[in-house]
């Protein structure tokens, strides 16, 4: 085994275990010497791999991500109907942020800091989203089921209106009151504002 495997299993152990404490007690209460205690070493061992506790928190949030991600994707790129694939893309981006908030609050809270601070990874999240929706929409153009139009432009229209249902701190105030839309209905209403 090379020195730079030892080195990602290594890493990956400690963000297996960070995210574990992350999970059940939060990330502002897991400390370095509690992550460190869960894999068995040091503190300075842990920061062999990691500056900080922030950029172990950072990692934490992109694999929570790019498992998002790769959701995302596999809806954005499957066959059929581009109003098929946004409605599952918003309803899926949707339920993955209320899923968080009632059955993960810890990392909820972890990802509206994140979001709140502009931590590294969200700025390439934030892009993603864009860049998935703007795929959909162009298929829906080139097809005939939108009409022709600024698929980017779009896209980031696209993305304001969901915010009702898919930002964290907008499901967390507003996910519970009778009078928000859900993310059918937003997605309907997305639907109707790129076929007219």
């Amino acid at each position: 085994m090379t020195q730079t495997s030892t080195a990602e299993i290594t890493r990956d152990r400690i963000l297996g275990e960070a995210e574990r404490l992350f999970r059940h007690f939060g990330y502002s209460k897991t400390t370095v010497a509690d992550i460190a205690h869960a894999c068995g070493m040091s503190p300075a061992n842990v920061y062999r791999f990691f500056g900080s506790k922030a950029e172990i928190n950072e990692a934490i949030c992109a694999r929570i991500i790019a498992t998002l991600h790769t959701s995302l994707r596999t809806i954005a790129s499957a066959s059929g109907a581009a109003s098929d694939r946004l409605t599952r893309f918003i309803e899926h981006l949707s339920d993955h942020t209320r899923n968080t908030l009632i059955n993960d609050r810890k990392v909820h809270d972890m990802v509206v800091v994140a979001m709140d601070e502009q931590w590294d990874v969200i700025e390439p999240h934030l892009r993603f989203i864009d860049e998935m929706v703007a795929e959909i929409i162009a298929s829906g153009i080139a097809s005939g089921e939108f009409r022709a139009q600024d698929p980017e432009q779009a896209a980031r229209r696209t993305v304001g209106a969901i915010m009702v249902c898919s930002h964290p701190v907008v499901v967390a105030q507003f996910g519970s009151n009778p009078r928000t839309p859900s993310a059918s209905d937003m997605a309907a209403f997305v639907l109707s504002a790129l076929r007219a």
